[in-house]
C-alpha cells in the first residue's frame, strides 16, 4: 500500500498515510501498546506458589532420613488481584491516549512538512519567472549598450538584478530540497520510495470556514494528552487509596508441610515406615516498623505533581487553541485581500504598462518592472496561503481532531487551482 501511494501524485492525506504505516518511531510507539497489555495481563495473575522440602534424620538411624515437603501461597495476593487489575487496566488506557497523541502529532507534522514543500516548489516557479524575465532584460541590456544607448550604470544595474535573480532561485531550490527531506524522513522512505512526486500547487483558501467558536472546550475534551494526564490522575489515585487501605493490613502467607514419619520397632529396634503427616502454616507480617508511610507520601507527591501538570496542559493547549485560531484567522484574511485586492492591482499595472509600452510611452526596464513586482505579488500570495494551511494544521492539532469542511475538495487535501501570473512577455 506505502509503494502504491508513492508511486501516484501524493497528496497531504495521502503523506499522513504512508507515515502512519511506514514511520519507524511511530511503529516503536505502538509497541507501548503491547508493553501496557502485558502490564495488564500480567496483574490479573497470582503469584506462583513456593514449594519447600527438606530432609530431617531419624535417632536411629541416619542413612535413612525422612522427608518434609511444604508448599506456602502469599494468602493476600489474592484479594489484591481486582485491585491491581484495575490499576493495570487504567495504564493500559492511558498508553492508549499516549499512542493515539503521537499519531495525532506525527499527521500534524507531515501536513505542515507537506505544505512547505509544495509552497516552496510554487515559489521556485516564481523565482524562476524572475530569473527568466531578468536575464532577457540583461540580454536587451547588452544589445543597448554595445549599441551606445545605455550607460554603464545601466548596463551594471540590469546585471546586479539578473545575478540577485539567479541567487534567489537557487536559495529557494535549496528549500525545496530541505524541506522534501524533513516530508521524507517523516513518511520513513528511503531508496527510490524518497522519490515521490507532489503537486507543485497548494490548495487554495476555501471560500467557507468553520466555526472556529467554542474550540478550546472541544480542545478540552478532545486532546489525547490532556485525557492521558487525566487517566495518570486516576491511576494514581486508585493507587493512593489501595495503599491506604492496606497499611495496616499485614502480609499473610499460608501453607502446609506433608512429613513422612517413621517408627521404631520396639522388639527389633528396626525402624520402619510410619504415617504420613500434614501440618498447616500461617505466616504474618507485623506492620511495627513499616505502615507504608513512605509509599503513602511518595505516591500522594505523584498524584500532585499529575494534577498540576493536568492543570498547566489545560491552559497551555487553550492558549495553542487561541494563537493557532488566530493566525487562521489573519492567513485567511491576509489571503483573501492579496486576492482581491492586491494581485489585480497588479495585474492592471502590468496590462496598462503594456498598452503604454505598445504606444511607445513606457520604456521596456519599466515594463519589466511592473511585471516583477506582479510576480513578487503572487509569491507573497503562495507564502499566505502556505500559512495559512500550517495554521490550520496547527489549529487542528490543537484542537485534537480534524476541522475538514463537507464538500470542500481543498479540505479534503485535493489541490485546487491557485492563482499564477503568465509566463513574462518580453519585447523584442
Amino acid at each position: 500500500m506505502v509503494e502504491k501511494l508513492l508511486t501516484h501524485e501524493l497528496t497531504a492525506d495521502g503523506a499522513v498515510q504512508v507515515a502512519l504505516l511506514h514511520n519507524p518511531a511511530l511503529q516503536a510507539t505502538f509497541e507501548q501498546l503491547s508493553i501496557a497489555q502485558a502490564d495488564f495481563v500480567q496483574a490479573g495473575l497470582l503469584k506462583n506458589p513456593t514449594f519447600t522440602g527438606r530432609i530431617t534424620t531419624s535417632e536411629w538411624d541416619v542413612l535413612d532420613p525422612n522427608l518434609v515437603g511444604g508448599v506456602t501461597q502469599d494468602f493476600l495476593d489474592v484479594f489484591m488481584l481486582p485491585a491491581r487489575k484495575k490499576i493495570a487496566a487504567s495504564q493500559l488506557e492511558g498508553a492508549k491516549r499516549r499512542v493515539t497523541d503521537a499519531v495525532l502529532d506525527l499527521a500534524g507534522q507531515v501536513r505542515t512538512a507537506f505544505y512547505m514543500v509544495q509552497a516552496a516548489q510554487q515559489i521556485v516557479a516564481m523565482r524562476r519567472m524572475i530569473s527568466e524575465a531578468s536575464q532577457a532584460a540583461l540580454d536587451l541590456s547588452m544589445r543597448q549598450f554595445e549599441a551606445g544607448n545605455i550607460s554603464e550604470l545601466t548596463r551594471a544595474s540590469d546585471r546586479a538584478t539578473f545575478e540577485q535573480a539567479k541567487l534567489d532561485l537557487a536559495r529557494s531550490e535549496a528549500e525545496v530540497i530541505g524541506h522534501r527531506e524533513r516530508l521524507t524522513a517523516l513518511m520513513g522512505a528511503w531508496g527510490r520510495a524518497a522519490e515521490w512526486k507532489t503537486s507543485d500547487r497548494l490548495p487554495d483558501v476555501p471560500k467557507q470556514e468553520v466555526s472556529l467558536d467554542r474550540l478550546e472546550s472541544l480542545a478540552i475534551s478532545e486532546r489525547q494528552d490532556l485525557a492521558s494526564l487525566r487517566q495518570e490522575v486516576s491511576t494514581l489515585s486508585r493507587a493512593v487509596s489501595l495503599a491506604r487501605s492496606t497499611r495496616w493490613t499485614p502480609g499473610v502467607t499460608v501453607g502446609a508441610d506433608v512429613a513422612r514419619l517413621r517408627d521404631a520397632s520396639a522388639s527389633s529396634g528396626t525402624p520402619r515406615i510410619g504415617n504420613v503427616a500434614v501440618a498447616p502454616s500461617v505466616a504474618l507480617e507485623l506492620p511495627l516498623f513499616d505502615q507504608k508511610q513512605a509509599v503513602i507520601a511518595r505516591l500522594d507527591a505523584e498524584l500532585r505533581v499529575s494534577n498540576r501538570r493536568l492543570e498547566a496542559r489545560a491552559i497551555e493547549i487553550r492558549s495553542e487553541v487561541r494563537s493557532a485560531r488566530s493566525r487562521v484567522t489573519v492567513a485567511r484574511d491576509l489571503a483573501g485581500y492579496y486576492r482581491t485586492v492586491l494581485i489585480p492591482l497588479r495585474e492592471s499595472v502590468v496590462a496598462f504598462s503594456e498598452q503604454e509600452y505598445q504606444a511607445m510611452l513606457l520604456g521596456v526596464y519599466q515594463l519589466l518592472s511592473a511585471k516583477q513586482s506582479e510576480v513578487s505579488a503572487y509569491r507573497e500570495y503562495i507564502e499566505t496561503v502556505r500559512d495559512y494551511w500550517i495554521a490550520r494544521s496547527d489549529l487542528e492539532r490543537a484542537v485534537g481532531v480534524r476541522l475538514a469542511l463537507p464538500g470542500s475538495p481543498a479540505a479534503a487535501g485535493a489541490p485546487t487551482k491557485v492563482p499564477g501570473p503568465a509566463p513574462p512577455t518580453i519585447p523584442n
